[in-house]
């Protein structure tokens, strides 16, 4: 069996981060959401792993991935959909069995089941309870087996969402060959599951438990940081100098912590620097970035970013690569806002 993850996206719910970067390379919890997506599927024994990419994501995506072994980028040269990123990676495939993972997702579940899950299936589908299932692609799954799929449907049959991860066998690639474009314009890859039980094959699927998400919007990714950071286990590599450290805190090799109090869970990158700050709990701070007399709380601070004597604590807040947060000047409040920025004042 073969790994593919789906990694050509734009990103643009995920946007102003995700506007000069592939949304799949920024960090949770320090780890890039691809080299996540690459250890849950080595973590259940899929080792020769494909990743599809846009030519405008590919070299984030092998930044991301450097320290993740062996893998083969694939180009989707266009955003034809779910489907057509698939068919792209037909040579790599070779006729194989795959394990498909659409790349912005994070699961805690191992995806091991969906492997066992096919031995007795023409595909799989993974599936998650969730509150409000009319925002996804609804699964509706009788005795183990799925029976049909909804997109956000008004009214769902079920609570079970589609949640971005799948294994098939080879002969679901001719399915995907003959699909018709949707009203999008676009090769969508569950189309080909419905067409699998036109034609009376069966899909089975497994219901996961444990936390996912697809890490799409800023709220989602900040849950998503969250989430791991509750898993770290304390370590201090770097150098901490008249500060106050409780619970799980992890600071990377060449960080510097002074004169500040860190309340874990906290995760501090390579080579960043914290002074005379009040951290966490739920606070991960990217290599590289500076943290000078703040209050920070529930938030994710990206690599090379500033935050500098801001006059008010900053909570569940999203701070990008390069960016710098800091107090008024003298004249007055000074804002720089791309597009799809957020500002509370």
């Amino acid at each position: 069996m073969k790994g593919l993850i789906l990694a050509a996206g734009r990103g643009s719910r995920l946007l102003p981060i995700s506007a000069t970067r592939a949304k799949h390379a920024v960090p949770v919890a320090g780890v890039p959401i691809i080299a996540r997506a690459v250890q849950a599927l080595r973590a259940a024994g899929v080792n020769d792993i494909g990743i599809v990419t846009s030519p405008s994501s590919e070299t984030d995506l092998r930044d991301a991935t450097q320290h993740s072994g062996h893998l083969t980028f694939i180009r989707q040269y266009d955003p034809l959909g779910t489907g057509h990123a698939v068919l792209s990676a037909r040579h790599f495939l070779e006729g194989s069995s795959a394990l498909l993972y659409l790349g912005d997702n994070l699961f805690e579940d191992s995806l091991t089941p969906l492997i066992t899950a096919l031995r007795y299936a023409d595909a799989v589908i993974g599936v998650k309870e969730v509150p409000n299932p009319q925002a996804y692609g609804v699964a509706v799954v009788k005795a183990g087996r799925l029976t049909r799929l909804v997109e956000k449907p008004r009214t769902p049959e079920s609570n079970l969402a589609a949640c971005g991860v799948f294994s098939f066998k080879p002969p679901l690639m001719d399915i995907l060959e003959d699909l018709p474009h949707s009203t999008r314009g676009e090769i969508e890859f569950p189309q080909a599951l419905t067409q699998l039980l036109v034609q009376g094959r069966q899909v089975r699927a497994v219901e996961f438990k444990g936390f996912w998400t697809d890490a799409g919007a800023p709220e989602d990714l900040l849950g998503a940081n969250t989430h791991y950071l509750t898993l770290l286990q304390g370590r201090v590599d770097g150098r901490v100098e008249r500060s106050t450290l409780t619970g799980p805190v992890v600071i990377e090799a060449g960080a510097l912590v002074e004169d500040s109090v860190i309340t874990g869970p906290v995760w501090i990158g390579p080579h960043a620097v914290v002074r005379g700050a009040t951290l966490g709990p739920f606070v991960s701070v990217g290599a590289h970035a500076r943290v000078d007399s703040a209050r920070i709380n529930s938030s994710l601070i990206d690599e090379f970013a500033r935050v500098l004597h801001p006059t008010r604590p900053l909570t569940r807040s999203l701070i990008g690569r390069h960016a710098l947060v800091t107090a008024p000047s003298d004249s007055g409040l000074q804002m720089v806002i791309g597009d799809r920025s957020v500002m509370r004042m």
